[in-house]
């Protein structure tokens, strides 16, 4: 059996090199967004630096899923400025494919074809828009879905597939376009209970390895083992953000004390389990 490190290390090895620390990756400067007359995200000011787990966590309605979708520029915003590392995303004129190519989402939908097999759903954009070959695009898809403990099912249909197993295709979908950021919009809450750990022991490989991530979440144990910064949102405002112990532990603002009171915890620490480990043990059950 694998042990955590050796899992880490296989899919470090997938990654584009990793930012250093000390680069800024993603900057956001003053957003603002409405749909209408809700004003969603008012005046958000934001710094990621390399190889930074950020895990953003509030009340549904605060602002987080559309803050992700604002950097992914697949909302545009009202206001402000968004640049991905040093390069301004928001300017008129920008490639907006390219960017989506260096920035990866993943959502609480899995979003997967239905008619088309695992491994084609991860490999149709990489053959479509970097014009990969089959040959190669295959190959690749099998090493990530290898990665994220889905490798037996590569040539099952979306249906014939768990919601775990899904989403664990659609993060391995993600990661084929060799993204330098990967977005994470609350990718568990669709899930059953006992299937969430998969994906999060797929997201903890990926921070350790050196992957730089925006997590949108209400799994607080997560938050607490993995992220490097928690940041609280509320009413499209950024309320406080620092260390997951102090956030946690020590909120500063009565809004975040109220919010975490409110807030279930994880049973089980994700700290030793290996995602193949993980899978035997949801499977001895069944």
């Amino acid at each position: 059996m694998s042990s955590t490190g050796e899992e880490v290390a296989r899919i470090a090895e997938m990654l584009p090199a990793p930012d250093s620390r000390d680069a800024v990756v993603i900057r956001a400067e003053g957003i603002r967004k409405s749909f209408g007359d809700n004003l969603v995200l008012d005046g958000i000011d934001l710094v990621v630096h390399g190889r930074e787990t950020l895990v953003i966590i509030g009340p549904s309605g605060s602002g987080k899923s559309t803050l992700l979708r604002c950097i992914n520029l697949l909302e545009p915003l009202d206001s402000g400025r968004i640049w991905l590392e040093g390069e301004e995303i928001t300017r008129k004129g920008v490639d907006v494919s390219g960017v989506r190519q260096q920035i990866g989402i993943v959502f609480q939908q899995f979003n997967l074809f239905p008619h088309l097999r695992a491994i084609d759903n991860v490999t149709l954009a990489a053959r479509r828009i970097k014009r990969m070959p089959r040959a190669e695009a295959e190959r690749r898809a099998l090493e990530l879905l290898a990665r994220v403990g889905v490798a037996e099912k590569a040539h099952q249909y979306p249906q014939q597939l768990s919601g775990g197993q899904q989403q664990r295709v659609a993060i391995a979908r993600a990661l084929m376009m060799e993204p330098h950021v990967m977005l994470f919009d609350e990718v568990t809450s669709a899930l059953d209970p006992e299937l969430v750990g998969e994906v999060l022991i797929v997201m903890r490989d990926l921070a350790l390895a050196g992957m730089t991530m925006l997590v949108v979440t209400h799994e607080m144990q997560f938050a607490r083992e993995v992220g490097d910064r928690v940041l609280f949102m509320d009413e499209g405002r950024l309320v406080e953000q620092g260390a997951p112990a102090d956030v946690l532990d020590r909120p500063k603002e009565e809004r975040t004390r109220r919010f975490l009171r409110r807030s279930l915890q994880m049973a089980h620490s994700l700290e030793d389990l290996t995602i193949t480990e993980a899978i035997e043990e949801r499977e001895g059950f069944e």
